[in-house]
């Protein structure tokens, strides 16, 4: 590691942040980062140990990046935040991170806690099922088909012989609440994330000519094949498509737009009699007025969420905390109007709720925490 002292690596994180940073010092900052390894070792140094460890747990490094914009940004900011102001403590030890906690003054989680896998399942016989309070093993059957919770945690609705009526008494609806989400496997074999505050109804078993689900929210699909019987997700005035193949849908009825994401294989997504065929890595963008466009976006900021993240890539600030308000499951209040500003950056979704607006501080705005309601200032 470059022979430099916190002092000095916190005034050139500074001029970094700030735009003042000389060509020289951008290579001896790049350097000093550039030696940080993937695994956890311990440095003697402590304050330099605590700026590595929450940069390499909160942010991804990445890449293609200019300096300025990329991963030695924020880098920096994370640096800043650990040491400017004499914040020198081992950041994995509980007292590090009630010291870090303790200078966020306002900011203090009380009692936010981050989601978890609960979900409500109402079946077609109007029973409802809160799945988090069952115990594994099968819950109910549906004629032919087996409801069972997984060891996993997980839902599986398994077909045996036989068909069963596929009309729309037997639709089955799985909610998850605001601060839950929840796997599901349909009667098909389609593997179903489904995100915070979000809605999927499908049926017992998939009978018709199409296997057709309806969709409010957020839900990663990994489709299970069937030439024959195309996979079709509903959501808002969207139609998405497929015959075997893993996307995204996003359809928020408190979002500008609707979003399909395809990670591999084809969909065709249909909105006011106009349909496009997307490739892996397109998104197709619809809005309140059912304008559609199709732009290219990085798949894993997508389904970060399903994965454990929260992933942003300038993203605006009313947004990150838009997603935050549906896991943690708090109101967001602009006292004095939103702010502007972008963040780009990662963040583990078991954080704790003042670890991340601290996090979020960086960007040049302030919070405020009352119960379960989020004061967000300039």
């Amino acid at each position: 590691m470059p022979d430099l002292t916190p002092e000095q690596i916190s005034l050139l994180a500074d001029k970094l942040l700030k735009g003042t940073i000389s060509e020289e010092e951008k290579v001896l900052f790049e350097n000093w980062y550039n030696t940080f390894p993937e695994e956890d070792v311990r440095w003697n140094d402590e304050s330099v140990h605590a700026a590595a460890e929450l940069k390499r747990r909160i942010y991804r490094r990445v890449k293609g990046d200019s300096i300025i914009t990329g991963k030695w940004y924020w880098a920096a900011a994370v640096i800043t935040l650990l040491i400017a102001g004499g914040a020198y403590y081992h950041y994995n030890t509980q007292k590090g991170r009630e010291q870090l906690l303790a200078k966020s003054g306002s900011v203090s989680g009380g009692t936010i806690v981050p989601g978890t896998n609960k979900a409500t399942l109402v079946m077609a016989n109007g029973n409802t099922i809160t799945l988090n309070d069952e115990e594994n093993g099968v819950l109910a059957q549906q004629g032919n088909t087996k409801i069972i919770k997984l060891n996993s945690g997980q839902l599986a609705f398994q077909q045996g012989q036989g068909k069963d009526a596929g009309s729309v008494a037997s639709l089955n609806t799985l909610s998850t609440p605001r601060g839950g989400q929840y796997q599901i496997t349909l009667p098909d074999g389609t593997t179903v994330w489904l995100n915070a505050a979000s809605k999927l109804v499908f049926p017992t078993a998939f009978t018709g000519k199409d296997r057709v689900v309806k969709l409010t929210g957020e839900a990663y699909f990994e489709v299970a094949a069937n030439e024959h019987q195309p996979f079709i997700v509903v959501a808002n005035e969207m139609e998405v498509s497929v015959l075997g193949t893993h996307f995204n849908v996003k359809a928020y009825g408190d979002e500008s737009f609707a979003k399909t994401t395809l990670l591999e294989g084809k969909v065709k997504v249909a909105v006011n009699n106009k349909d496009v065929l997307l490739k892996p890595g397109q998104q197709a963008k619809m809005n309140n007025a059912g304008a559609m466009n199709v732009i290219a976006v990085n798949v894993d900021d997508v389904v970060a969420w399903k994965n454990g993240t929260f992933s942003f890539d300038d993203v605006t600030i009313a947004e990150v905390l838009q997603q935050l308000a549906r896991w943690y499951d708090v109101e967001i209040v602009y006292p004095d109007g939103v702010p502007n500003g972008l963040f780009r950056g990662e963040i583990d979704k078991k954080s704790d709720i003042a670890t991340v607006l601290k996090i979020l501080e960086v960007s040049g705005v302030k919070f405020t925490v009352e119960g379960h309601k989020i004061l967000v200032r300039p």
